[in-house]
């Protein structure tokens, strides 16, 4: 009786087991259908393995543009397919995840060597797993530009000249194509003399270098802010890029000008028809040339010295610098004179005279038989005292 009783429930037993095995195996095949992705960030060379699927990261062929290369195979040769993928664009592989292929996107780029990507698959395929590169790494087509921009001085005065060097270098691994320089705007304290706007090379392989010189004439005062120089070119990929130089100061002071100081020396009186010398020297106190000098005297009064010598004329006196010359001089009539002397010049900024004196004396006669009325008085006092010596003595 017990044997009856037990009979039927090992049965329902056994086909209550066989229902959840059967529950559970067709919830694993709709899991296994499920669609599932992952992100991967890729250098060139590396590739994901999923199944038998083999996706490569070939080339990042334009950044600008959001275009990378991938190959896509498949163990057994079944699939082997190499295309350009653009950015944030799913593209389908064997009919893509829905149809148990795979789908690939470019979801983002960071540089010419790396990019983030993504794979949609059915969990039935597995888990994807990356693979890093066993190839040696290529040499970066990557240039880089340095940019340098220099004045010959940085404190001027208005007139003065400056050269301008602009200096670009290709200090990356690639070859910079394209390369165009904007040293603009034009800089309204300066006029610009020749070489301007500056010209560079428009291709600099690894390593070269370039330069170009223009000449401005500072025409404002005033402390000025010299801009950058931008400098913009392209990888072989065409993958814009651009660099600066970095800005810096000048000083431009009010337009400088030479100041001339004039000295006249005379340092013994002279004699009646006597002869003496006066001396003259020039010296250029200011901060620029004195050019075209011309100097011209007079004599006060205009009777009774003669002055030779005092008109002179030179072509330049540096800054700091100073010229000597000497006037004969000849007297003709006792007295004190002033020899004025007038010099002009071109100070720079304009034409400039100036003047100085210098005072002269020409002494009276002298008359031998001065000396002999002094020894008259002597001779009669020594008399007397002679003659009241004999009266004492007797």
């Amino acid at each position: 009786m017990r044997r009856l009783i037990y009979l039927p429930c090992l049965v329902y037993l056994l086909l209550f087991i066989l229902l959840i095995q059967a529950a559970y195996a067709k919830e694993t095949n709709e899991n296994d259908d499920e669609t599932a992705f992952k992100d991967f960030t890729l250098n060139i060379g590396d590739r994901i393995d999923l199944g038998d699927y083999q996706m490569e990261l070939i080339e990042i062929q334009s950044v600008r543009d959001g275009l990378v290369v991938m190959r896509v195979s498949k163990i057994g040769g079944s699939l082997d397919e190499q295309r350009a993928l653009l950015q944030d664009s799913a593209n389908n592989f064997d009919g893509g995840s829905e149809n148990g292929g795979v789908t690939v996107t470019v979801a983002d780029i960071f540089d010419e060597q790396s990019a983030k990507v993504r794979i949609e698959y059915q969990q039935s395929l597995g888990t994807p797993r990356k693979r890093a590169s066993e190839r040696p790494a290529a040499a970066l087509d990557k240039p880089e530009l340095s940019v340098q921009k220099n004045f010959d001085r940085n404190q001027l005065s208005v007139g003065d000249e400056v050269k301008v060097t602009i200096t670009v270098k290709n200090v990356g691994t690639g070859q910079a194509l394209g390369i165009k320089a904007e040293d603009i705007p034009p800089l309204p304290e300066f006029s610009y003399v020749a070489g301007y706007p500056p010209k560079i090379k428009e291709t600099l392989d690894s390593g070269q270098s370039d330069s170009a010189i223009y000449v401005m004439n500072a025409v404002k005062e005033g402390s000025i802010r010299v801009p950058a120089i931008l400098v913009s070119y392209t990888d072989t990929k065409k993958n814009a890029k651009s660099n600066s130089s970095v800005p810096f100061n000048i000083l431009i002071s009010p337009k400088g000008k030479a100041d001339l100081a004039i000295k006249l020396a005379c340092y013994a009186p002279i004699a009646l028809d006597g002869e003496g010398m006066l001396n003259i020297s020039i010296s250029n106190l200011g901060a620029v040339s004195a050019t075209r000098i011309e100097a011209d005297g007079t004599v006060m009064p205009s009777e009774g010295l003669q002055v030779t010598g005092l008109e002179k004329s030179f072509f330049e006196i540096l800054p700091g610098a100073e010229v000597n010359y000497s006037a004969r001089l000849s007297g003709q009539k006792p007295g004190n004179y002033t020899v004025r002397l007038k010099v002009s010049y071109d100070a720079g900024a304009g034409s400039v005279i100036q003047e100085a004196a210098g005072e002269v004396v020409v002494l009276e006669r002298e008359y031998k038989y001065q000396y002999l009325l002094l020894i008259i008085p002597i001779a009669i006092i020594i008399a007397w005292m002679y003659r009241r010596y004999r009266e004492y003595k007797y």
